[in-house]
């Protein structure tokens, strides 16, 4: 991963189209299966490559940036410096934005819309179970921790400073306690994940969730190995996974800490 502040939204010819082409759905359809965990590379992918562009923040890119970390696949993040400019030239106008590159053919896939950007992904690199059935409920569980950071975003964060301390106390009395109840129920009687025996998209997108809840202060104190140990645990399994480790550890992933921490401190007044 390369710290590139400075790079600018991809000058790309644009494949984001509501008509489906066979260059398009073959790269898009490419199943590559997660490796062993180690900390190098098991498997050669060197003709793709993935940009995901939003801002130095953790927000709805987290989930991304960890999926392309633990595929062991090559990514980077690059970040706008003339947004205001350089939405035009992106799909809806909107962040995040995957870029995946095929260097045999030339093919650029673009992207937007978080969440769709993260179940492809999860799909590509299987981690959306072995069938149907595991799918779904991954998807159960993946949506229910979805719901939850919109309702803090939308409800809280993006409060009128009139009515932010209510809709937090709502928040931390309410609308926590119940998906710490729902989630808690079903990994303990889990092998440690949602679905299964392997990692998934509804494991990552939950820990996503507990660690931002982690640094709420009213809503810290809810979270510990006691209180809640099928998210704690769900949490230890995926830091010894050491592409994450080596994720969470990097100097850019601090960078995005810092940047994020100042964002949210100005949004929480």
């Amino acid at each position: 991963m390369t710290d590139t502040t400075a790079t600018t939204t991809p000058s790309l010819h644009h494949t984001f189209t509501t008509k489906t082409r066979p260059e398009l759905a073959n790269a898009a359809g490419t199943i590559i299966r997660i490796a062993p965990d180690k900390s190098d590379r098991d498997h050669d992918q060197s003709d793709v490559t993935y940009k995901i562009l939003y801002l130095k923040l953790h927000g709805l890119a987290a989930t991304t940036r960890i999926i392309l970390a633990v595929a062991g696949v090559q990514w980077e993040s690059i970040y706008p410096t003339d947004w205001n400019n350089e939405k035009q030239n992106v799909p809806l106008g909107v962040l995040p934005v995957l870029y995946e590159h095929h260097a045999s053919t030339g093919l650029v896939i673009e992207i937007p819309e978080s969440e769709v950007i993260e179940r492809y992904l999860a799909r590509k690199f299987g981690l959306l179970g072995r069938d149907a059935w595991e799918e779904t409920a991954i998807n159960v569980f993946y949506s229910s921790s979805n719901a939850i950071m919109s309702l803090y975003v939308n409800k809280v964060l993006l409060a009128f400073p009139d009515t932010k301390a209510r809709e937090l106390a709502k928040f931390v009395e309410r609308d926590v306690p119940a998906w710490i109840k729902q989630h808690e129920k079903w990994l303990m009687k889990s092998d440690g994940y949602y679905v299964g025996d392997q990692l998934s998209l509804a494991d990552i997108r939950s820990v996503v969730c507990l660690d931002r809840f982690l640094t709420i202060p009213e809503c810290k104190e809810m979270f510990s190995s006691s209180l809640t140990p099928g998210l704690f645990r769900l949490k230890r399994t995926l830091e010894t996974n050491t592409r994450y480790s080596a994720w969470i550890a990097s100097d850019e992933f601090e960078a995005i800490n810092i940047s994020t921490r100042q964002r949210l401190a100005v949004l929480s007044g």
